[in-house]
């Protein structure tokens, strides 16, 4: 039953995972503009370490430097996914946009995440699951709606 209260979360959730959409894009250009310091605490704080790579394996090195840069700009092309798709939802309350932003989401987030935890790196482990988590506080607050029998559409 679509009541106000139902409304509301709707758009309360939507306006959330259209907020973490903001903050993938910001994310992601981060990403790639910090790059440097990315690589340099992936190799645990010490300078050198990157430098000497980077002097004596130029080649592998470089493939570090674009593999961050393509994952920013992964990241950024999320985030416009999930702004769309969140800005769908609160025009249109879909239950298929909601089920596609879920699932990206669940997917995008847990891997970055994953990902993150693998690397081994605070700064981007904390950045990682902020999104996670906003992401999941905007997808269950109105789940409720989404997982009626009796769904009304309009």
């Amino acid at each position: 039953m679509l009541t106000i209260q139902t409304v509301k979360n709707i758009k309360t959730g939507s306006r959330i995972t259209l907020i973490n959409g903001i903050y993938a894009i910001i994310l992601g250009i981060l990403y790639s503009s910090l790059f440097n310091f990315i690589i340099k605490t992936n190799f645990h704080s010490i300078d050198s370490i990157w430098q000497i790579f980077s002097k004596y394996n130029p080649l592998i090195s470089a493939l570090f430097l674009k593999l961050l840069i393509i994952k920013g700009l992964f990241i950024i092309s999320i985030g416009i996914m999930i702004i769309y798709l969140s800005s769908y939802i609160t025009r249109k309350k879909d239950k298929a946009a909601w089920f596609v932003l879920f699932l990206i989401g669940l997917l995008f987030w847990g891997s970055l995440l994953t990902f993150e935890i693998l690397d081994r790196n605070l700064y981007t482990i904390v950045a990682a699951g902020i999104g996670w988590l906003t992401f999941i506080i905007g997808m269950l607050i109105p789940v409720k709606y989404y997982l009626e029998r009796d769904y009304e559409d309009y």
